[in-house]
């Protein structure tokens, strides 16, 4: 038997623990800080999957990453998948994101890309994903969040 320890921010496992429900599973990685000098694939490939490959990458604004990550999270899913009571748990959802996007730096960011990865995701996405490379203070911060069944 192999045990492991989910060292991620407390704001992370509790999110995904709130998000827990019917054929639906959320998974969040915050990696950082790293130093900004390597490109995006290799902080990927250095940090989260040495199979990492970015596909695509496009410049967004903070209010457009807090506006997608909140929208993602909230996902109410249907009949067959969601998250379990979210109307119960949206206060807390909200609280525990913002959190999130002060440990990453968001609201200090001078420059933010949104990035696909072609290969080597670290988890597997059905309903939504996200993916923000954020740079502030000369550092880089990356988000990443996916929900799967």
């Amino acid at each position: 038997m192999r045990v492991t320890a989910d060292n991620r921010a407390p704001e992370i496992q509790r999110l995904e623990h709130l998000l827990e429900g019917m054929n639906y599973s959320v998974w969040i990685g915050a990696y950082g800080p790293f130093d900004s000098g390597r490109s995006l694939e290799e902080q990927l490939r250095h940090s989260v999957s040495n199979r990492s490959v970015v596909g695509r990458e496009t410049p967004v604004s903070g209010s457009d990453v807090r506006s997608e990550v909140l929208e993602q999270l909230l996902h109410p899913g249907d009949g067959g998948y969601g998250p379990i009571d979210l109307p119960a748990k949206r206060s807390e959802i909200i609280r525990l994101a913002e959190e999130l996007l002060s440990l990453v730096r968001l609201d200090q960011a001078n420059a933010i890309n949104a990035f696909w990865l072609a290969e080597g995701h670290p988890a597997y996405s059905v309903w939504w994903d996200f993916a923000f490379d954020i740079h502030a203070d000369g550092q880089r911060w990356i988000l990443m969040g996916s929900a799967s069944d």
